[in-house]
């Protein structure tokens, strides 16, 4: 107030020495009384702004700073910008205060504002009374007389550098993680495999050169949808769904699918596809590779078809070791029965039960030949309520018409009352066959005589549980046999385990071999014993 009185004395003393009348000096006296008065509100205000505050002239010259943002810039307590003193300071006189690399920026908007009476705002660093930089928004607004007339430009620069020092190390981070992405990159096109990745929602993102390379789409088509232009039509939308099914669970991806390479050709690929996941388990992105399997789907196409083939010829042959016996059976009683009707006089009560016979043989070989007809026709078959004893049995009968296997002691350990089974007969005699044989020809060619055991039994897992025995050198590998074309005879196919595992599970059972201790190998059949009123497909 002191300050103000003074300056109105001092206008009106000098108004009277250029000789003017009193009326006139006391008039301009008083104007200066109500600027300096208004302009000691303004500067009341902003010192209790809890923020750096400051106002400039109309030309831009800083004339003011608040209390606090004088202090942070370590002006002495008399200085002429603490109490609002016109200087006549440039338009640009505050930019000393700033970091030498934010001047030509706060220049630039500073210079829009004062062209034209706009508010403008703009970032920049301010030196500190110990000499540091920190962040700050300052704003600046025109203040208007009522006329329009600019009165003052009125800032406030509120503090932001927690929050910019924050965001420079944010980007810093994205920028390392884009050069870390990058190196990564350059690292996966490098390696000789189709390389690929997805965003958690499952639509892809990125994938290497090989791919590119392959299948002559260009890296953009083939990371986002147009790979699936790449797949071979019947594969993709069993491919995508599959995919699609572990981007919802996030389990891991793993299909086999066909893809076209640059020259048209489609190959099979296994793609595989992992999840990457943060500290809280949640899916960041996916990763995965395509790996070409074109060779091994042909081998196993070929491999398939030759088992086909060695199956039935195995099938065919052991079939027609079956048929040979009621067909010489047929033959033997036809001759019996010749010889009774010849006779003097003739014996019709023996023509007539060898006549019987060859009835019954006939249906035998009968009943194989629908089984024949049904294998290779495909055809289903129905399962029958059968006795494990009878169908043990007759397997024998069969073997014993080799005369190789005549002789072979066989030692029977059947529970008294077996429950029947529901299966196909001709073909778990097939296994029966099969299992036997081998245990009389495991010792073939050795100085040992073959034995063997034959037990049945139920189980409490409502199964019957027939083994044979044998007194051999066992297996070597006791899963490895049951593959297709392994066997240990000098002129076996390697069908015949392949072959049976697939009836025992055709029928619910399960079918594995064993080592015994004093030597020699088990073989076991577990068949259930719930009947089944059902059809299955052998095929």
């Amino acid at each position: 107030m002191q300050r103000q009185q003074n300056s109105s004395i001092l206008i009106a003393d000098e108004g009277r020495q250029a000789g003017l009348s009193n009326e006139i000096c006391e008039f301009a006296g008083a104007v200066i009384d109500i600027t300096v008065a208004k302009r000691a509100e303004l500067q009341s205000t902003l010192n209790v702004i809890p923020a750096h505050t400051w106002y400039a002239l109309p030309s831009g010259g800083l004339t003011f700073l608040n209390k606090r943002a004088a202090d942070n810039a370590g002006l002495p307590e008399d200085h002429p910008l603490r109490f609002g003193m016109d200087t006549r300071a440039a338009w640009d006189s505050h930019i000393p205060f700033l970091h030498p690399d934010d001047h030509e920026e706060t220049r630039r908007v500073w210079s829009t504002c004062l062209r034209t009476g706009r508010a403008g705002e703009v970032s920049f660093r301010v030196r500190n009374a110990e000499g540091e930089y920190r962040w700050f928004l300052s704003r600046a607004e025109p203040l208007r007389a009522s006329d329009g007339t600019l009165l003052y430009w009125i800032g406030v620069n509120h503090y932001i550098d927690d929050a910019k020092r924050a965001q420079e190390a944010l980007e810093r981070s994205e920028a390392e993680l884009r050069r870390s992405e990058k190196e990564l990159r350059e690292v996966i096109d490098t390696i000789p495999t189709v390389a690929w990745s997805a965003l958690p929602d499952g639509s892809h993102s990125y994938v290497n050169k090989r791919f590119v390379e392959y299948s002559g789409l260009s890296a953009e088509q083939a990371a986002a949808s147009g790979w699936h232009a790449a797949t071979h039509p019947d594969d993709l939308q069993q491919h995508v769904s599959k995919w699609m099914a572990s981007v919802a669970s996030g389990d891991l991806f793993e299909n086999e699918v066909r893809f076209r390479r640059a020259d048209g050709q489609y190959r099979w690929h296994l793609c595989r596809g992992v999840p990457l996941r943060d500290e809280a388990g949640n899916i960041v992105k996916w990763y995965g590779v395509l790996t070409d399997v074109e060779e091994r789907k042909q081998a196993e196409f070929y491999l398939s078809k030759a088992s086909r083939l060695a199956t039935v010829a195995e099938l065919s042959a052991s079939i027609a070791h079956e048929l040979n016996q009621p067909l010489m059976s047929v033959l033997a009683n036809a001759q019996a029965a010749k010889r009774w009707l010849v006779a003097n006089p003739p014996n019709l009560l023996e023509a007539n039960a060898s006549i019987e016979r060859i009835i019954r043989d006939a249906r035998a070989a009968d009943e194989v030949m629908l089984h024949i007809r049904g294998l290779f026709k495909h055809e289903s078959f129905e399962k029958k309520e059968v006795s494990i004893r009878d169908a043990l049995s007759e397997a024998v009968r069969f073997l014993r018409g080799d005369p190789r296997k005549h002789d072979i002691s066989i030692d029977w350990q059947l529970d008294e009352h077996l429950p029947t089974v529901s299966v196909d007969l001709t073909q778990i005699q097939q296994v029966f066959i099969n299992l036997l044989s081998n245990a009389m020809e495991a010792l073939e060619d050795s100085q040992i005589s073959p034995h063997i055991i034959v037990r049945a039994s139920s189980t409490d897992q409502n199964q019957i549980l027939i083994q044979v025995i044998d007194n051999g050198l066992g297996v070597a590998d006791q899963e490895k046999i049951f593959n297709a074309f392994v066997t240990t005879k000098r002129n076996g196919m390697g069908i015949g385990l392949a072959v049976s595992r697939s009836i025992v599970e055709a029928h619910g059972g399960r079918l594995w071999a064993e080592n015994n201790p004093s030597g020699g190998a088990t073989f076991n059949v577990a068949l259930p014993i719930s009947p089944v009123d059902q059809t299955f497909d052998v095929t």
